[in-house]
């Protein structure tokens, strides 16, 4: 593979101005279609534009955009499809690691142990012996309901339906699964498993009984977690996209303007930059409340009908404070949900990470705290988020009574990440689907209204997370080689 060196040496700009495709948005689907095309043969250029891809710095501190949840990445089948496509399912799966989850309540501190044997012996420590045992079976349970769901995303259905004789088929074929959309077995009929439940706010970007079912089943009965978060992921990619040939902009870049032939997306234009890149198909891996507004404004009218399909009004808002060891608690894991008492915040997540600071590692500690809210209290500016960030920290004094005080520098996206500041994107909203939305699962289609225009981002399928990205990246694979008819010279069967 290309070394770092060798890759730091490749300039910030592309050297040509036509490509057979475009790729611009920073969410993993992005960048697995990038690194796709390209070995498969096209010319890709990847422009991140949305600034999601890579950490946010503040005074000199890097922090992640939100926290990222997932699980095992190499048991995700589609994302794993396209992780051996690109050659670098080996190196995720190094890096991605099983973590331990703490749930804290009053008076209650138990940790799930990535290790079978010393989870089990906690939680009898901290329960019981029957509740203990009782507590663990209602985890295998909830791995176990993607039995139901699996079957038909193995059919590989063609989600979400594009056009009334796709539905017509698409209907016709859920209906030899029956009972693919079950919710999740965890109830909730205790403390515990209702703590629990409350992950799903932080592992999928929309709610119902499928998305539910699917993302918890990956979190239990044990998370994983990605060094850096979702930028993390995005980097170890975007630098094999770089290897596979990708022209990669330098994620300060930003779009001005999509460009249309007539009705036909064929480029567009960085701000401060008068070079118009074209290309065969363009891809959108960024929420269309970040693209539409870069549609010329007399064509923009189409994205009124788009955007009731995924509306959103909350999102999960993050706290960070880089605090020296000796602020932390005592027994305070790495990872955990926190239970409070304030009703309206609900659970909040945190994590427990290595600060970096210009780019190298110190021996502090990054605290991060999220929680769901109203997106309206970002909108309402920074004196309202500095009275939630204020909220949050009193939510969990209990458990952290003296931490905020040790801290060395604050920071949240909603006030310090300059694209989430000038609202270009959101970094993990809670996107609501209609009664319409098939499964509960699907939002926006492949296509758009504009021709040679697709969509690959997670409001695709915004309820399966991760694995929507991934899923949402094959379609979009799938449409730009059939729009440019070009074939996969690597798949068994076809002539080189």
């Amino acid at each position: 593979m290309t070394t770092p060196a060798a890759l730091a040496k490749r300039p910030a700009t592309p050297g040509r101005h036509v490509y057979d495709v475009i790729v611009f948005g920073s969410q993993v689907s992005g960048v697995l279609v990038a690194g796709a095309l390209a070995k498969r043969g096209l010319t890709v250029l990847l422009v991140p534009h949305d600034g999601l891809g890579a950490p946010y710095v503040h005074q000199d501190y890097q922090f992640t955009h939100a926290p990222f949840l997932t699980g095992s990445l190499d048991k995700i089948a589609p994302l794993e499809a396209l992780f051996v496509e690109l050659g670098i399912a080996t190196q995720v799966k190094r890096a991605s690691h099983a973590s331990g989850l703490q749930l804290l309540r009053p008076r209650e501190w138990f940790e799930l142990f990535a290790e079978l044997g010393a989870r089990s012996k906690e939680v009898s420590r901290a329960l019981g012996d029957e509740a203990g045992e009782a507590l663990l079976e209602t985890l295998d349970a909830a791995h176990k309901t993607t039995a139901a769901s699996d079957p038909l995303f193995q059919s590989h259905p063609d989600l979400p339906a594009d056009g009334w004789f796709a539905r017509w088929k698409l209907k016709r074929h859920l209906a030899r699964f029956p009972g693919a959309d079950a919710d999740t077995s965890l109830d909730g009929k205790t403390p515990q498993t209702a703590l629990l439940r409350s992950l799903e706010r932080f592992a999928a970007t929309a709610e119902g009984p499928l998305a539910r079912a699917r993302s918890l089943a990956r979190l239990f009965p044990t998370p994983h977690t990605f060094p850096g978060g979702a930028e993390g992921l995005f980097t170890l990619l975007a630098d094999r996209a770089r290897e596979l040939g990708v022209d990669v902009i330098d994620a300060e870049q930003q779009i001005e303007l999509l460009v249309l032939d007539g009705r036909t997306a064929s480029g567009l234009r960085l701000k401060r930059n008068d070079t118009v890149y074209r290309a065969g198909a363009l891809v959108a891996a960024c929420d269309l409340q970040t693209w539409a507004p870069l549609i010329p404004e007399a064509r923009r009218a189409a994205t009124q009908k788009l955007a009731p399909l995924v509306p959103s009004t909350r999102a999960v808002f993050t706290t960070h404070a880089v605090v020296p060891d000796r602020g932390l608690p005592r027994g305070l894991g790495h990872l955990g949900l926190i239970e409070t008492t304030d009703a309206e915040l609900g659970t909040v997540l945190f994590s427990v990470t290595a600060a970096r600071k210009a780019g190298q590692e110190t021996s502090d500690k990054v605290l991060s705290l999220s929680v769901r809210v109203p997106t309206a209290l970002r909108q309402a500016g920074e004196p309202a988020v500095q009275a939630l960030t204020t909220r949050v920290w009193a939510a969990v004094k209990d458990v952290l009574p003296f931490t905020r005080q040790h801290a060395l520098v604050t920071s949240s996206p909603w006030t310090d990440a300059p694209r989430v500041v000038s609202q270009v994107a959101e970094p993990w909203p809670t996107f609501e689907l209609s009664d319409a939305a098939t499964l509960g699962i699907t939002g926006l289609t492949t296509s758009t209204p504009w021709p040679h225009l697709f969509n690959a981002s997670r409001q695709v399928l915004p309820a399966l997370g991760l694995e929507g990205e991934a899923l949402a990246a094959q379609r979009a694979i799938a449409a730009v080689e059939k729009l440019l008819k070009k074939k996969d010279p690597l798949k068994a069967g076809r002539p080189a």
